[in-house]
């Protein structure tokens, strides 16, 4: 593996709880490079066997790109493209055993009045180079206004699957927390019903959730945008009950650097492999961080 040493803000890593106590922090650590067909990776869910599905964000092909992280044969699988759908502003992927959802949700400005998330055959996906899409469109319950602006609640990075439902987790310009919205995960049009709040600090951009029988974990992902950089965060909540994800008990990491993160998911019980954009001139890494208890 290929470990990177980054400029930091304090000059050490740091990692600070929800207490408000810090201590010393891991490197970071580049598990591979992302594929150049991946320059501004948005989401991405593992497919089993060191084999990963990406997507890019707005301006780009509706597609899913196929990779490796194998030692071997890193780099580009194959392209799959998504039939009856097309790339508005995809920002989140998530899955379950049957399906994975491609979240069309992004919604810079506020102003969007259709929204959606497309559901493809995770099977097709395994052997396909084309697929065919069904719809889940929704409004948030919350937002009465659509004039463009700057300053709002209502742009959408984040999504899990977690039983019957679809779990979004806002990006909140306004007021740098996160708002919890719920619809179910079959097609049809929804008002998503808001659930929760969280402050988190910073932009979220992405999820994941995690069960092993035993204990359900969420992961957050993000960037403050401040001295002018971006500067990661992680939120871990451990263990969860049922879709009470912000009443778990919580913690934070924090990184220095000016990484884009936009993704995350879950590795194993404590590891996660986060991805960011290179489309700032940054390259485009999955990078792989174990989140401990210490």
């Amino acid at each position: 593996m290929k470990t990177i040493h980054f400029v930091l803000l304090l000059s050490v890593f740091h990692v600070q709880c929800a207490s408000g106590q810090t201590g010393s922090y891991p490197e970071l650590t580049v598990m591979t490079s992302l594929p150049s067909d991946l320059k501004e990776c948005s989401g991405m869910v593992d497919l089993g066997d060191g084999i990963f599905a990406g997507i890019n964000d707005s301006g780009n092909a509706a597609e899913l790109i196929v990779f490796h992280t194998g030692s071997q044969s890193n780099g580009l699988i194959r392209k799959i493209s998504i039939k009856g759908a097309s790339n508005h502003d995809w920002e989140e992927l998530a899955s379950d055993d049957e399906y994975l959802y491609i979240g069309d949700t992004g919604n810079n400005s506020g102003t969007r009045k259709d929204l959606c998330i497309y559901r493809v055959s995770r099977p097709d996906v395994l052997r396909l180079t084309e697929v065919y899409s069904d719809k889940i469109s929704f409004s948030f319950s919350e937002q009465k206004k659509f004039s463009p602006s700057n300053k709002h609640n209502f742009d959408c990075e984040a999504m899990v699957c977690v039983g019957d439902s679809l779990y979004l987790f806002t990006k909140n310009r306004g007021n740098a927390k996160t708002d919890l919205y719920v619809i179910p995960k079959v097609p049809g049009k929804y008002e998503a019903m808001h659930l929760d709040k969280f402050d988190a600090g910073g932009l979220v951009t992405g999820a994941g959730y995690r069960s092993n029988g035993a204990l359900d974990q969420l992961a957050l992902v993000g960037y403050t945008t401040e001295e002018k950089g971006y500067h990661p965060f992680i939120w871990r909540f451990s263990p969860v009950k049922g879709n009470q994800f912000f009443k778990a008990p919580s913690k934070q990491w924090l990184y220095g650097g000016s990484f884009q993160t936009e993704s995350i998911l879950w590795l194993d019980d404590q590891t996660v492999l986060i991805t960011n954009e290179s489309e700032h001139g940054d390259p485009g890494f999955v990078f792989k961080e174990v989140l401990s208890n210490e």
